[in-house]
């Protein structure tokens, strides 16, 4: 009798053994869920933060994207003018883009253009230009590039210089008679674009220059040269504008 009291005993510490064992594996599954569940809130959180800070990315580089003609005449930030009252924008506009704002197709653009952009709009072989006519009898030159790693259509490129001399037509009529129109007056003078735009970068007998290095070309630097026409013999009697030249490289 006394025999099987001790394995009864026994008998009953084991299963409270086997009891606590379970209690304790329940815990620790229970922990393990938990922890479980919220590794899953913070990635989720985390993902959240990403998908935000991503929309925020895009939403600031539209945002940055001008919608209208600075108040800068020589705006690095903004390096825009109209045609046919549509807004181009340097590094942003294309080909195709002024397509659809009326310039007449010379050549079949649809033709891919594999020829990568190096900084310089005017090193032949890497751009291509289109023509349009001004009353002045001079044209004006508008360049596109391929900035990117692969290969684009012609009408994909994208608008890296403006050569304009149409200003003659332009002062005469005293406003702008052509299809191009710029955030400063066609009227401008040299004592005007400083008082706007601070001193250049570049000053020299013939213009003055505003203009940055490229980030990804250090080796050119692009931004605003304008050219000033004076009365023939006189280097202070300036009677206006006479060229602007507008580049851009990434």
């Amino acid at each position: 009798m006394k025999k099987q009291f001790i394995a009864a005993a026994l008998i009953a510490a084991l299963g409270l053994t086997a009891c606590g064992e379970a209690k304790t594996s329940e815990k620790t599954s229970e922990k393990a869920t938990e922890a479980t569940k919220a590794a899953e809130v913070t990635t989720e959180a985390t993902t959240e933060a990403a998908t935000t800070a991503e929309i925020t990315t895009e939403a600031a580089t539209e945002a940055a994207v001008p919608t209208e003609l600075s108040k800068t005449y020589a705006d690095l930030d903004n390096r825009s003018f109209k045609y046919n009252g549509k807004l181009m924008t340097l590094g942003v506009s294309t080909l195709q883009d002024f397509l659809d704002a009326g310039l007449e197709p010379k050549d079949n653009y649809d033709k891919m253009w594999t020829k990568k952009y190096n900084g310089n709009p005017r090193e032949s072989g890497k751009t291509f230009d289109c023509s349009i006519s001004t009353k002045s009898g001079y044209s004006t030159s508008i360049y596109f590039c391929n900035p990117t790693g692969s290969n684009l259509s012609m009408k994909e490129c994208v608008l890296c210089m403006i050569s304009y001399r149409g200003f003659e037509s332009d002062i005469q009529e005293g406003n702008y008679t052509n299809s191009i129109e710029f955030s400063f007056p066609c009227t401008l003078k040299s004592e005007e674009l400083t008082e706007n735009s601070g001193e250049p970068t570049v000053k020299s007998d013939y213009g003055y220059e505003y203009t940055v290095v490229s980030e990804k070309f250090p080796e050119c630097d692009t931004g605003y040269k304008f050219g000033f026409k004076y009365l023939i013999g006189t280097e202070t009697t300036e009677i206006g504008l006479d060229s602007v030249e507008i580049t851009w490289a990434p």
